[in-house]
């Protein structure tokens, strides 16, 4: 099933935007997304490092408003290291919006930004905004799509925005979430966590939309849950995504994780999570295929 007989595959995926609540609990990134602060950027070479000594590529995907810092060769050398860089829209925009103000902070503080515009045609635009800058920027059109924030059932609801993405020229997108513990309630026991994050694993194998589109699931518990809504440490949250692992090994499946490096960044400033899983991972029987959403994608469409 996968290549050169491994038991199953590990993609690490990160998606390059300022979140709110970090570094302190008090930041607000929301109007902002884009303006990638030092230490993410710093961090951001950091996993690339780590993960180039294991002979690992990891998959970013990247808010394209980041592009208009003129200190861009930490993108670069994700680049130059060999990994994928794809779309994660240009402001962070909701492309379930129904209304201009639905779409993001920016747009409902200056709706005269989407003037004449529909929200689906606003969310094209800022989709091949960002397909354009990066392709400009960093010398290579992305391939995949994340959508910001994971929805319950991925693009079902959204076959106009299906088709946006196909008609982009999208090989794969990545919008499904399921993580099935009540946000709400914090410091869940272990074995609940654990048993949430199999059910995910199982539910949100790769599929396809009705026009062909492939998606690749967010799969487990994102950084984001982990750290704002679960209040786990970084240990914590490590050992989670070990048991994820020995999950996938053991059923053979594929296991495409969502971070973010800004908020990784404050709560395992040491890059442990990068290095620890890696390590788990390729050390399984049978062998991983450690690669990319990118690279997942290829195989399945071929």
């Amino acid at each position: 099933m996968f290549p050169n007989g491994a038991e199953f595959a590990l993609s690490l995926t990160f998606d390059i935007e300022m979140t709110p609540n970090f570094p302190y609990w008090t930041s607000k990134w929301n109007h902002r997304k884009g303006e990638i602060d030092e230490g993410t950027k710093l961090y951001l070479q950091r996993m690339s490092d780590i993960a180039k000594g294991y002979g690992v590529k990891l998959q970013f995907f990247l808010v394209g408003s980041a592009l208009e810092d003129p200190y861009i060769d930490y993108l670069k050398k994700l680049v130059d290291d060999g990994h994928a860089v794809d779309n994660h829209t240009y402001t962070h925009v909701n492309v379930k919006a129904k209304t201009i103000d639905g779409l993001q902070e920016v747009y409902a503080n200056a709706p005269w930004r989407a003037v004449g515009l529909t929200p689906l045609e606003v969310i094209r635009q800022e989709i091949r905004q960002t397909s354009d800058a990066i392709e400009e920027k960093l010398g290579e059109r992305p391939q995949g799509f994340r959508t910001p924030g994971g929805f319950e059932g991925g693009l079902d609801d959204v076959p106009d925005v299906q088709d946006v993405l196909k008609d982009e020229g999208f090989r794969f997108a990545s919008a499904n979430y399921h993580y099935p513990v009540d946000p709400q309630v914090r410091h869940h026991p272990t074995a609940a966590l654990e048993a949430a994050f199999e059910t995910s694993l199982n539910k949100l194998q790769p599929y396809r939309y009705p026009n062909g589109l492939l998606e690749i699931p967010l799969m487990g518990i994102t950084s984001i849950w982990a750290f704002r809504h679960m209040d786990l440490d970084r240990w914590e949250f490590i050992d989670l995504i070990k048991a994820g692992v020995n999950h996938a090994h053991a059923n053979r499946q594929i296991f495409s994780l969502c971070c973010h490096p800004s908020d990784i960044a404050a709560r395992d400033p040491h890059c442990d999570m990068v290095d620890a899983v890696l390590r788990h991972a390729l050390d399984k029987p049978g062998g991983c295929w450690a690669t990319t959403n990118r690279e997942i994608a290829d195989h399945l469409n071929n």
